[in-house]
């Protein structure tokens, strides 16, 4: 499969949507975010017709409806733009930021801190380079719960560790934060003890839909996830890694994509939660999804393959 990987890769980064090139730039050929090739590209990704469309309802600085709402509130659309690499000069990502902090902060807030929510927001508020003293909050309530967190026999505790330690590893380099560099090492051996998808025997898989793949994953978790997070933080070659990393090579089309097998969304505008306004491209096993097909060829470059 690796000429067909090679393949992909080369057509992908001639397309001219924005966020495609970013993705194959960043991830593959491994571009250092800073370069002026980058910022040219994030900038296109912050004009694309993709962001318009994932900012649709921003009006007067915020988004109608909490900042939580799925999967079209303020913290689910700052979690996306990150993902897809928009510019940190869009103007209107400072008024969302306020936004989401009022809630995540408010004394009202009823949630317990999550590794999800909390994770999310301290990743994309470092990576869009918004953050502010309010990080240091999260990031503090967030090793808190790092300390509380072991790992159980589902998905969701996978999955809130791993955004919980993407989050951690972000603030611990950007504030060079020991302590939150620490809590995301200790959740990233845990992770990695359960070869990042696995129950305790090690063998059988958490659930059929963590090894599913989807996009975007939200508040959910799948293997590609659970690699692209541990790619991230340059812990994706770790041996205990391959039975995940093989996984997901099994799950490669002929054409060198990859498919998105289940979905956590609706496309549309209703008022019930899960709708999107973004059709992510939907599922069919035996068609590539080019969201999934980006974030697994990322993941596998991470990973230590060479193309």
């Amino acid at each position: 499969m690796l000429d067909s990987i090679k393949h992909i890769a080369r057509q992908l980064a001639e397309l001219e949507e924005p966020h495609v090139r970013y993705k194959i730039l960043r991830n593959v050929y491994q571009r250092p975010l800073e370069s002026r090739e980058m910022r040219i590209v994030r900038d296109d990704v912050a004009a694309s017709p993709l962001v318009s469309t994932l900012l649709a309802e921003w009006r007067d600085g915020c988004i109608a409806g909490p900042a939580h709402a799925r999967w079209r509130g303020a913290h689910w659309v700052l979690h996306l733009l990150a993902d897809l690499g928009c510019a940190v000069s869009d103007q209107r990502l400072p008024s969302l930021r306020e936004q989401v902090c009022s809630w995540l902060l408010s004394p009202q807030r009823e949630q317990p801190t999550s590794g999800s929510i909390e994770g999310h927001a301290l990743h994309y508020l470092h990576f869009l380079q918004l953050a502010d003293e309010r990080a240091d909050a999260l990031a503090a309530r967030l090793i808190s719960w790092a300390e509380q967190w072991r790992p159980l026999e589902t998905p969701a505790s996978f999955a809130q560790a791993l955004s919980a330690v993407r989050g951690l590893y972000l603030h611990g380099q950007q504030r060079d934060c020991s302590t939150a560099s620490a809590a995301a090492e200790r959740l990233v051996d845990s992770v990695l003890a359960r070869n990042a998808y696995c129950k305790s025997d090690l063998s059988t898989p958490l659930s059929a839909d963590f090894v599913s793949l989807h996009y975007p994953c939200y508040e959910h978790a799948d293997v590609l996830f659970a690699i692209k997070v541990l790619g991230e933080i340059d812990c994706a070659t770790d041996p205990r890694c391959i039975p995940a990393v093989q996984l997901l090579k099994s799950k490669q089309l002929a054409d060198g994509t990859f498919p998105a097998e289940r979905k956590y969304y609706r496309t549309g505008r209703s008022q019930k939660e899960g709708d999107s306004l973004v059709n992510w491209g939907g599922t069919h096993r035996a068609r590539g999804n080019i969201f999934v097909t980006l974030d697994a060829l990322g993941a596998l470059r991470a990973a230590g393959e060479r193309f």
